[in-house]
């Protein structure tokens, strides 16, 4: 939305919904004007709604002034029974994982036409990469990343159709972007349960991912990692694999919930950026 006039008829829910959702995009801070900007309000009124939500907790100020998302959005979306049971069982696997390769280990799930970051494990001695990627609240293309390759495989029928046959947008010059041979990575990475992303996403980087799937047997997240790319990623795909099936035997034997819808709130994404 742009200009002023998407403010009129608008309810004061949608209002508040739309300054949240305006940090869920690629930035942290937001001052005033962007989140005019961002959600096509007048200054006057989100003036008035950020300071009702400063006092809630729900946004706080930054040292230069500026708005970012509070601690409290974070209290209240842990809350929710369906934003516990993937991560919590997921995180011993991770954690394992990452002792063993000291690099960047990534928990995605499906999240509309993106696969969402929802936890992520590294330190100063991995890899540098973009931000979004590793952080959790961030973004990943199905078609070009590790993890959204893995889940894409093994989505919905009509999410991959929609994907395979919608623009496939260019990261770098090793990106997917003809969907016939985008539909001939996803029947390989359903025969080998590992998907690769070869500097599709970033120059200079790689990434190795494996699905985590439920009972039916959908995907509904997978673990990745990401690593330069000098380094001999196909070595690593069996501990990939190893964490994502330790997982899925996790859910399975504990009978979680599918946490495929779990982290598809907007609260939860917004509480992780």
């Amino acid at each position: 939305m742009a200009g002023n006039q998407a403010a009129p008829g608008r309810s004061v829910t949608s209002k508040v919904a739309a300054i949240l959702e305006a940090f869920a995009a690629d930035r942290g801070e937001l001052s005033l004007a962007e989140l005019c900007r961002r959600t096509g309000l007048p200054s006057s009124t989100v003036h008035r709604i950020a300071h009702e939500l400063l006092a809630h907790g729900i946004l706080e100020r930054s040292s230069d002034g500026g708005y970012l998302v509070g601690i409290r959005l974070w209290e209240i979306s842990a809350r929710s029974p369906r934003s516990s049971g993937l991560r919590d069982i997921a995180m011993s696997f991770l954690q394992d994982l990452y002792e063993a390769t000291q690099q960047h280990v990534q928990l995605a799930v499906l999240d509309g036409d993106d696969a969402l970051v929802i936890e992520k494990i590294s330190d100063r001695r991995a890899v540098p990469t973009m931000p979004l990627i590793v952080q959790a609240g961030g973004r990943l293309p199905l078609h070009a990343s590790g993890a959204g390759k893995a889940i894409l495989a093994r989505a919905d029928p009509q999410l991959q159709e929609r994907v395979l046959t919608g623009p496939l947008p260019r990261f770098t010059p090793k990106t997917v972007t003809s969907g016939c041979e985008l539909r001939t990575v996803l029947a390989k990475i359903r025969h080998e349960q590992t998907a690769y992303s070869h500097e599709e996403l970033v120059v200079g980087l790689v990434s190795c991912a494996a699905p985590i799937l439920c009972q039916d047997p959908l995907i509904i997240a997978a673990v990745s990692i990401v690593v330069t790319a000098d380094t001999n990623v196909s070595m690593l795909a069996a501990g990939v694999r190893a964490a994502a099936n330790g997982i899925t035997r996790e859910l399975r034997a504990t009978g979680a919930q599918r946490p495929g819808s779990a982290y598809g709130t907007r609260a939860l994404r917004l509480a992780a950026t």
